[in-house]
């Protein structure tokens, strides 16, 4: 029988498999990771402290777009690109929380977005660490919620080089390139124009990047548009809005301000004028370093050109390392960045170096994976410098919680201020004028006016006329409490829990104390109309010929008696004496005296002029009371011990008053005259056979 089975082998033998094609690695996804711890710093540490106020500037660029109140004064030197990038927001809802929620978000999504155009040409790994080293700064952290534009400028910096350095072989990178630029000329234009200078004279030198060269322009173009048209509108042209900026920022010219940037690493956030010691330098190793290690890494991309050189001379040898420009040209556009804020301008915030510190940090992140690589033991490299970065991050959170508990006190201020102004009346429309106006104006839902400073908005004159019409309230801090020539009969009202005073006019300061009569519940306005006061200036203003007398009376003789408050709340009578000086009444003391320590914890007080030799009391008994408020301002304490001289060290009080008596005798009458800020002399009179006192109302 014939044998039909398959041999074995022949069965046996395996059918081809397909072939499969080796998987690429997966990286692991570290630019993300640091993307999202970024924004979880910012919603866990910094919005805790900022989710109740807006800043100074802050306010300035949110009111422009904001519908529900007035917008503030907006200077030359400002851009309106952060104002039209939170619009959506602040159309929707005037929760600040909501606000800085998303903009930490926002900014965290953007630190992704411009990292990540640079994966192709340094690699997953070395972004990412850039990425963390920018990040992981305080200054990034405390700005990512914040509605201020050098974040935006340092963001879109990073993701304009990349484009740039990508337009040559990328269309689409051209287009890319075009509206980061327009992008970050519109935060801030005369960033916009240094960080465009060094890709205009790259460009226009190297033939591979002349692509670039129409998408710069095009971008320059479309982001100057509003501040160029805004410049003819208001300010007469370019060139004089940019005079106007160079007066609001202290004249711009030739200023080394290398060494105001080095005290304020660590804050504050704004130093002006910067005469702070440098804080804590043990915490600023990374920005001293920086310079070195950006120096380093040019060094060691020099040396690679060099030897790459060498290897194409030798065919078949290995190829490492990346171009000479992916380090240089962030390198001068960072250097360019800081020009401006470096060596032009007299003052300094850490801010401004945030579009430097973003740069440098992709050449600083390459140099330092290069040295891990390099090696001849990575691993032990890996962890020393790993130690070293965790360190700096850990150094930068503890700046960071300072300096966010620090807004949440200047910040908290402002709203507490606008409480205040919200208590003695005001509504909208309502205005605002001095010291801090702009935030707290803002708080309060009020237009704000300045008559000096950077912000000067309005004349005294136009102010005046103003304040007849529309609720108005002066702000003067208790550094410089004194207020202006125009105010000096405005009726002052403390802001409690703040260090402000309001100054309103007298009519409308005498209809609050109306309105607070007829309610018939003094406590519905908290401390406020017990605060009333005015300086001497103002009283004299108020009541000339009565203050003249008062005044006599008191220069009659040397010594009066002071009335102060213990510790126990008990009263105090001590001897001192009176000096009218500048306009005002001055209390002059020794160093730590009793009476002085009484005032620096209580400042209210009374005083007795001296009643003289006999009983005749010769012009009539007079009292002053008020508060005395210290003054600490150098300033003034100078010009009053030139003037005085005092043995020194001494206190020195200005006086603020609540009510000032004279009570005299004039013929058969005794005669009772008072006076309190915001109201006329009222007088009293009682005859030798009268039951009754007969009131009266004038000088």
């Amino acid at each position: 029988m014939e044998n039909t089975a398959a041999p074995a082998a022949a069965t046996s033998r395996p059918r081809p498999q397909p072939f499969e094609p080796a998987r690429p690695r997966r990286h692991a996804p570290w630019l993300g990771l640091v993307a999202a711890g970024y924004a979880l710093v910012q919603l866990l540490v910094v919005i805790p402290h900022t989710a109740h106020a807006l800043g100074w500037d802050e306010s300035v660029y949110v009111s422009q777009v904001d519908p529900r109140n007035p917008a503030a004064y907006f200077s030359a030197p400002r851009s309106r690109g952060i104002s039209m990038l939170v619009a959506p927001v602040v159309a929707v809802t005037s929760s600040v929380t909501v606000l800085r929620v998303l903009l930490a978000v926002l900014s965290a999504a953007a630190l992704y977005a411009a990292f990540r155009v640079w994966r192709r040409m340094l690699g997953p790994g070395t972004v990412a660490l850039a990425a963390l080293l920018f990040a992981g700064l305080w200054i990034t952290q405390i700005s990512g919620p914040s509605v201020m534009p050098n974040l935006w400028v340092a963001i879109g910096a990073v993701a304009a080089l990349g484009w740039f350095l990508r337009a040559s072989a990328e269309r689409n990178a051209r287009w890319w390139l075009a509206a980061v630029i327009a992008g970050v000329t519109l935060v801030r234009t005369p960033d916009g124009g240094w960080l465009a200078l060094p890709l205009l004279g790259a460009a226009v030198a190297v033939r591979a990047w002349r692509p670039a060269l129409p998408a710069l322009l095009g971008g320059l173009v479309l982001g100057a548009a509003q501040w160029v048209g805004e410049a003819y509108a208001r300010f007469g042209g370019v060139l004089d809005r940019l005079r106007v900026s160079s007066d609001v920022e202290g004249g711009m010219g030739l200023h080394f301000n290398v060494g105001a940037a080095l005290r304020s690493l660590n804050g504050p956030q704004l130093c002006r004028p910067c005469e702070v010691p440098l804080r804590h330098p043990e915490l600023t190793v990374w920005w001293l370093a920086l310079p070195l290690l950006t120096a380093a890494a040019i060094v060691v991309a020099v040396r690679d050109r060099r030897d790459r050189r060498d290897r194409v001379a030798r065919p078949g040898a290995p190829h490492h390392g990346h171009p000479l420009a992916l380090t240089v040209l962030p390198t001068v556009c960072a250097a360019s960045l800081a020009v401006p804020y470096l060596l032009l301008i007299g003052y300094f915030a850490p801010r401004f170096l945030m579009p430097s510190y973003a740069l440098l940090a992709l050449p600083v992140a390459e140099l330092v994976l290069r040295t891990v690589k390099a090696a001849r033991s990575p691993q032990p490299v890996a962890v020393a410098l790993g130690v070293v970065i965790t360190l700096q991050l850990a150094s930068q959170h503890v700046v960071l919680g300072h300096l966010a508990a620090q807004s949440e006190k200047v910040n908290g201020d402002y709203r507490t201020a606008a409480e205040g102004l919200r208590r003695l009346g005001l509504r909208p429309p309502c205005l605002v004028v001095g010291d801090r106006a702009l935030p707290i104006a803002y708080h309060a839902g009020c237009a704000s006016a300045q008559t000096s400073g950077n912000n000067r908005s309005i004349t005294p004159a136009a102010l005046v006329l103003r304040s007849a019409r529309e609720p108005t309230a002066l702000l003067t801090h208790r550094s410089r409490p004194r207020p202006p020539a125009y105010a000096q009969t405005w009726v002052a009202f403390r802001l409690p829990g703040t260090g402000w005073t309001a100054h309103l006019p007298p009519d409308q300061a005498r209809e609050l104390q109306s309105r607070q009569k007829v309610s018939g519940n003094p406590g519905s306005m908290g401390p406020m109309t017990t605060a009333t006061t005015t300086s001497w200036a103002g009283f004299e203003a108020a009541e000339p010929e009565f203050s003249a007398v008062v005044r006599e009376r008191f220069q009659r003789y040397p010594h009066h008696v002071l009335a102060t408050v213990r510790r126990d709340g008990s009263p105090r009578v001590t001897g001192l004496e009176a000096d009218f000086r500048f306009g005002e009444l001055w209390l002059g003391m020794m160093p730590d005296s009793r009476k002085a320590l009484d005032l620096r914890r209580d400042p209210r007080f009374a005083m007795h002029a001296n009643p003289g030799p006999d009983s005749g009391m010769d012009g009539g008994d007079v009292r002053v009371s008020g508060r005395a408020v210290e003054v600490t301002d150098r300033e003034t304490l100078a010009r009053y011990a030139e003037a005085v001289h005092p043995p020194e060290p001494f206190h020195l009080f200005r006086v603020e008053l609540t009510e000032v008596v004279r009570t005299a005798v004039e013929g058969e009458e005794l005669v009772l005259q008072t006076w309190r800020p915001g109201d006329v002399v009222r007088t009293t009179r009682r005859g030798s056979d009268d039951t009754a006192w007969r009131a009266e109302s004038g000088s």
